[in-house]
């Protein structure tokens, strides 16, 4: 049986490390590529889901969220940066910065 504790630190741990995969995404996609890494980061999720749905304890079910947790924030790092660089300058809104 989980105790609430566990469930809060089970909930807050997908957030935490999902930080912890945006911060290392910068560097890894300016390495490899952003259209390269978005495959790795969603097969990444992918796998934290499969711990996730298949675990058959709460540390199981742990392991799984801190996986799909690096998976998030990789995905939520490239994704809408490489959204926008594929986009048609034309379609842009411009940003001024004063």
């Amino acid at each position: 049986m989980i105790i609430p504790t566990q469930v809060e630190i089970l909930v807050g741990s997908l957030n935490v490390v999902s930080l912890v995969g945006s911060l290392a995404s910068g560097r890894t996609s300016d390495w490899i590529g952003r259209r390269y890494m978005i495959v790795p980061a969603a097969s990444t999720f992918l796998i934290g889901a499969h711990l996730m749905g298949l675990g058959p304890s709460s540390m199981f079910l742990m392991a799984g969220r801190v996986v799909a947790g690096i998976g998030v924030g990789y995905a939520l790092m490239i994704a809408p940066v490489y959204t926008t660089e594929i986009s048609p300058a034309m379609t842009r809104i411009p940003v001024f910065v004063a």
